[in-house]
């Protein structure tokens, strides 16, 4: 019979590794009587299913199913879990059981515990396998989990998060720093009362029937947050708020600029790590981090952020003093990200538009960089950056397109267009601007002074049917902006039809723009070739967007947007230096009436600009004062 085996074993010797006498029970289950192979066995069926309780959501009740004390076994497990933060851990038998005697088994175990917002820990501990009665069971142990625990000692851990690094301006000057803030929110629960809400609706500006909604589907105990504050503006609130039922705050720190509302759509807002924020904070974040959600805070996060430190020690469960450290991580500090704001211009343009009574934004850029220099919106502090994001009929300001459009067709600054009260296309009929009277015929230059709507409408059968959308891309509109925030580059469809056609040229219709897009219209002229923005230098695609425009359509067009201001529709900016501009209002449909926007782009020095005043009643009237406010204070 022995000789029978040796032979299946030297045979088996040609396809596995090794061979043992021991034969498998009945089923292939392993031969409770071989203790190796028993204890091997319940060692990897409890490494398996230690694997599964430390997994997210997992319980430790199969594990502890495993051991010869399942209750005291299964809390002790699930305990070491949270004291580390595991997010997953993977456990490895290691080797062969070694067995004193046919009862008891030991077997090392390899482990890697993924300690969330951390990193890796790795150790190597040791089950041991007792056979009671007929089955093998693991002993219920802290040293099985890690070695020292024994039946009292307890692990912790200790995470440290960096400093964050700076979001700094064009000349390396800090834009934010780590300052003081305070979360504000409530206890779960029905603690605070119907008072609570209305105070912070009214103080905070925060919707106080979702945050109690919220309040009161969260588990007991639990904190709920509501908004984060600076804490300066807390120490306002405070007699207000601090006494009101249910109200509770931590502190904390968070990277914020020097105000509220400097540069915020451009650096962005912070707040306690979400589902998707954290996603985006990479492997390294915790829930409960201060991490990026909008603009350069949010596209920069990982770099700004770092990567955390953190310790775990075995502790004393009597005197919870320190036994030893067990695993240090050092953590790394974060990169800043330089920026091509510049501080001063970047608060000229907020103080500009603070003067506004109406929505409005402002970009300026290098005009031989196309990098941002400034990009505002006001009169309120916003998140959302309409200056970047914003799609708007760009009105008489795309003029500037269509002159170069005309002039690439052969015609001349001196060519003659003819300026009346409207002009009828296919049907449609285009009127000018309120406060242009019909001046009969006059050149190209005039019209572009006059900014007449009829006169460039009347040459739309010079062009091609996709003549505008050729002409938009000299200046580079119609492309994606490959920016590290989201920005629109423009649309200028081709028409569908003559009437389509005419409503392009005048920057009506399918044409949408942002103010960074109108702006890098202005800066094309300025500079001669049309460039790619850049916010970010080094990681925003630099360049020329297009080819140089040609030279005559260039010296027309700053002539043309020269003579608008000394003798034109901008000539509010004739104080300001050798200013160029084109004003331009554009009509839209707001709950079905027509309202209009007043634009206005232009350049001085190696400085572009637009801006846009949402409502506003022409460029020269809403725009202007804004531009000349920023221009009076930018020289």
């Amino acid at each position: 019979m022995k000789r029978t085996a040796a032979i299946v074993c030297l045979s088996s010797l040609l396809i596995t590794a090794g061979c043992s006498d021991s034969k498998p029970g009945a089923g292939g289950k392993p031969d409770p009587n071989d203790e190796k192979q028993a204890s091997a066995e319940v060692v990897k069926q409890f490494a398996d299913a230690w694997v599964t309780a430390w997994a997210p959501d997992g319980k430790p009740d199969a594990a502890a199913a495993f051991t010869d004390n399942p209750t005291v076994f299964g809390k002790r497990l699930d305990d070491v879990d949270s004291a580390l933060i595991a997010n997953t851990v993977k456990v490895t038998p290691q080797g062969d059981p070694k067995c004193t005697d046919g009862n008891n088994c030991t077997q090392d175990l390899a482990v890697e515990a993924d300690l969330r917002g951390i990193g890796t820990m790795k150790w190597t501990s040791t089950a041991t396998a007792v056979k009671t009665g007929d089955a093998w069971k693991i002993k219920a142990s802290g040293d099985t989990i890690y070695p020292g625990l024994g039946e009292a000692n307890y692990l912790k851990r200790v995470r440290a998060l960096p400093a964050r690094a700076a979001i700094l301006d064009r000349n390396g000057a800090a834009l934010t720093a780590n300052r003081p803030v305070v979360i504000v929110g409530v206890t779960s629960g029905t603690v605070a009362t119907p008072a609570t809400y209305a105070a912070f609706t009214k103080n905070l500006d925060v919707d106080g029937a979702k945050l109690a909604a919220r309040a009161k589907a969260a588990p007991a105990g639990q904190f709920v947050e509501a908004i984060t504050i600076r804490s300066e503006e807390w120490n306002r609130l405070r007699p207000i708020m601090g006494k009101l039922p249910g109200v509770l705050t931590m502190g904390g720190t968070q990277s914020l600029a020097a105000t509220p509302t400097f540069a915020r759509s451009i650096i962005g807002t912070m707040r306690t790590a979400t589902e998707d924020t954290l996603k985006n904070a990479g492997p390294s974040a915790s829930a409960s981090d201060q991490v990026g959600t909008t603009g350069l805070q949010y596209a920069f996060q990982q770099q700004l952020a770092g990567t955390p430190g953190g310790t775990v020690t075995l502790r004393d469960g009597k005197t919870k003093l320190t036994i030893k450290t067990v695993f240090s991580q050092q953590g790394t500090v974060g990169k800043p990200v330089k920026t091509s704001l510049d501080t001063k211009m970047q608060q000229a343009a907020e103080a500009a538009l603070a003067t506004s009574k109406l929505p409005a934004s402002l970009v300026a850029v290098q005009a031989s960089t196309g990098q941002v220099l400034a990009a505002a919106n006001g009169p309120t502090p916003a998140s959302y950056n309409r200056a970047f994001q914003g799609r708007y009929a760009p009105g008489s300001t795309f003029k500037i397109v269509t002159s170069a459009a005309l002039l690439g067709s052969g015609e001349t600054a001196a060519t003659k267009l003819p300026c009346t009260n409207t002009i009828n296309v296919f049907g449609k009929s285009f009127k000018n601007y309120d406060g242009l009277a019909a001046y009969g015929a006059g050149t190209m230059q005039k019209a572009f002074n006059e900014s007449c709507n009829t006169a460039f409408i009347s040459q739309h059968a010079r062009l091609p049917k996709d003549g505008m959308t050729k002409a938009a891309a000299m200046f580079g509109i119609g492309r994606d902006l490959d920016l590290s925030i989201s920005a629109y580059g423009g649309s200028v469809p081709a028409p569908k039809d003559d009437t389509a056609e005419a409503a392009s040229m005048i920057g009506q219709g399918t044409v949408t723009a942002s103010p960074l897009a109108v702006a890098l219209i202005g800066a094309a002229v300025d500079h001669g070739t049309a460039m790619k923005p850049v916010l970010v230098p080094g990681k925003d695609a630099a360049g020329a967007a297009a080819s140089p425009l040609p030279a005559a359509t260039v010296a027309a067009l700053r002539t043309f947007m020269r003579t608008t201001v000394t003798n034109g529709t901008a000539h509010l900016l004739a104080g300001n230096g050798a200013v160029a501009a084109k004003t331009g209002t554009a009509e839209v449909v707001q709950k079905g009436k027509v309202v209009t926007n007043g634009w206005m782009v232009g350049y001085r020095g190696d400085v572009a600009f637009a801006v846009i005043v949402e409502g506003g009643v022409s460029g020269g009237k809403a725009a202007g004062p804004i531009v000349q406010n920023f221009l009076s204070h930018t020289k």
